[in-house]
């Protein structure tokens, strides 16, 4: 300690650290006085935190478009009989018998003579057959015989092709909608996604070809008793003529009440009423009279999923492959018409249809431009490959059996519509 300072008395040491403390005390105040009129800032908030709560990057596609695809391959196949559902002949013998041919009818006859009824009044009474019938009707003037008989006739087909006739069914247009969800980046430059969706389609083929058939004719001859055969096509119509009764002097037969006898005949020509004969022809093959018609109609559901690859090539543009499995739901209705064009008479036709359902498993691949007008909007287009296998459909009756399969195995195509990112 110097000597000054120990010169100096206590009191002014004690004054001398008063005024220290106070000034370490007065600037401590003014510190924490400032402080509270300028607060400090806080640290700064997350940045990163804060967009990725702000902007969203869409993760879903909505794709809404038009698909078409190649016809599928189709083949017919089968055999059937065509006869008249009409035709009931009865056996070859017999009278006051109808019997209904593909050309023609013979009925029961209808003549009448009137009687006295016992009241003063008559009725018609049937008259006693005589073999004839005015109650018949023929198609065809061919049905006249040389001998100026009637022939009538029943016909039966039976096609003897099995054979397998090949038709593709036509292009089918339809719609397509799927979804897809972004899944990131493979590597730097590739991106993909996992998609699923269903198209719908029409399903139709058609085809007509005259087939072989074995011929089966039968035939009835019935007689005219001498009379010409009346033009073609022929109907017998009861035009009534009233004619006296006469005994075998030529004298008037008299009713009860006094009145002459009368008997209402036909002008129509008798024709006999049970065949002179029947023949049944030995099957001949004929390739010209049997015409048949197939025709598939339906529509298919194709659901798909599986995951796309993406190149982008601009900032605009795109490719993309993808491939998946597929599985189609078809519903078809299979119909056949056959139809018989016999030498008299008209065609004899037999249809039959069925309809079913089919699943058919398989897989699928696409290849696609995309175009992004915007980042929520943009253009699709791609090519098309799909196999989903084959189904066969049959249709069948007591005198039928035919089939049809579709090959659904090898379909390609085009696509094209609209992408909307969400």
């Amino acid at each position: 300690m110097s000597l000054l300072s120990l010169s100096r008395p206590p009191s002014y040491r004690m004054k001398r650290t008063s005024l220290l403390a106070f000034a370490l005390l007065g600037s401590v105040a003014l510190r924490a006085q400032n402080e509270t009129d300028h607060p400090t800032a806080p640290p700064p908030e997350n940045l990163t935190f804060l967009t990725d709560e702000y902007i969203y990057v869409p993760k879903y596609k909505f794709s809404l478009g038009m698909r078409g695809l190649t016809g599928s391959k189709t083949s017919f196949s089968g055999r059937g009989l065509v006869a008249s559902a009409a035709d009931s002949i009865g056996d070859a013998t017999g009278t006051g018998v109808s019997r209904v041919y593909h050309d023609g009818t013979v009925s029961v006859d209808t003549r009448s003579v009137s009687s006295d009824d016992g009241n003063g009044g008559s009725i018609n009474v049937p008259i006693a057959s005589d073999g004839m019938t005015n109650n018949w009707t023929y198609a065809d003037a061919s049905q006249v015989t040389p001998a100026g008989n009637v022939a009538m006739h029943s016909y039966s087909a039976d096609m003897i092709d099995t054979g397998s006739r090949k038709k593709n069914t036509d292009s089918a247009f339809g719609f397509e909608v799927a979804v897809a969800r972004d899944m990131g980046k493979i590597a730097t430059r590739f991106e993909w996604n996992l998609a699923a969706g269903f198209s719908l389609n029409d399903l139709k083929a058609g085809l007509r070809s005259t087939v072989p058939a074995k011929i089966t004719t039968t035939t009835d001859v019935y007689s005219l008793n001498g009379a010409p055969a009346p033009t073609a096509p022929y109907t017998g119509t009861a035009t009534a003529t009233s004619q006296t009764v006469v005994d075998v002097n030529g004298n008037a037969v008299l009713n009860s009440d006094g009145t002459a006898k009368t008997v209402s005949t036909d002008t129509v020509t008798l024709l006999g009423n049970e065949p002179l004969n029947r023949v049944v022809s030995a099957p001949v093959t004929d390739t010209t009279s049997v015409t048949n018609s197939w025709k598939l109609k339906g529509a298919y559901f194709t659901f798909r999923a599986g995951p796309t690859l993406f190149l982008p090539i601009t900032a605009h543009l795109r490719a993309s492959v993808s491939a998946g499995a597929a599985l189609v739901y078809a519903g078809t209705t299979y119909t056949v018409v056959q139809e018989f064009q016999p030498l008299t008479g008209d065609p004899i036709t037999a249809t039959m249809s069925d309809s079913s359902v089919h699943f058919l498993p398989g897989y699928y691949a696409d290849a696609n431009i995309e175009y992004w007008i915007t980042e929520t909007a943009g253009f699709y287009a791609g090519a098309v490959y799909q196999n989903t296998g084959e189904f066969k459909q049959e249709v069948k009756t007591d005198s039928a059996d035919f089939f049809t399969k579709v090959d659904m195995s090898s379909l390609s195509g085009l696509r094209a519509g609209m992408n909307f990112r969400f």
